[in-house]
């Protein structure tokens, strides 16, 4: 079973979809942090990604991630305003770490949708 860390990108399957919830196996950034992870949480706290990216600028709900990131073959947005808590035995694949500039700008758009900038 794969040990999901945070601010890494995982394939991950979200099915069954239910209402605005996304589906399918797609791409995550695991946000929760690793020592919950390890700690024997069973499920991982992750924001979903998406090809199907906004023409115009939506922050904090979308963030950005440039085709290639992480091996992404589209340019693909995280979807801030859907936080997912998901079961560890649906991570099926690893796709790398996101860089620095990207992780700032999540936690940034996190801080804002959620309102913890006071």
């Amino acid at each position: 079973m794969i040990q999901p860390r945070q601010w890494h990108l995982y394939v991950v399957d979200l099915e069954p979809r239910v209402g605005t919830k996304p589906g399918k196996q797609r791409p995550c950034v695991v946000i929760q942090p690793d020592e919950f992870t390890e700690g024997g949480l069973g499920s991982v706290v992750v924001l979903p990604i998406t090809t199907k990216t906004m023409s115009f600028d939506v922050f904090p709900l979308r963030v950005r991630l440039r085709q290639g990131v992480c091996g992404l073959e589209k340019d693909s947005d995280v979807m801030i305003d859907q936080i997912l808590a998901w079961d560890k035995a649906f991570f099926k694949k690893d796709l790398g770490a996101l860089p620095d500039s990207l992780v700032d700008e999540i936690k940034r758009a996190l801080s804002e949708f959620l309102d913890l900038q006071k």
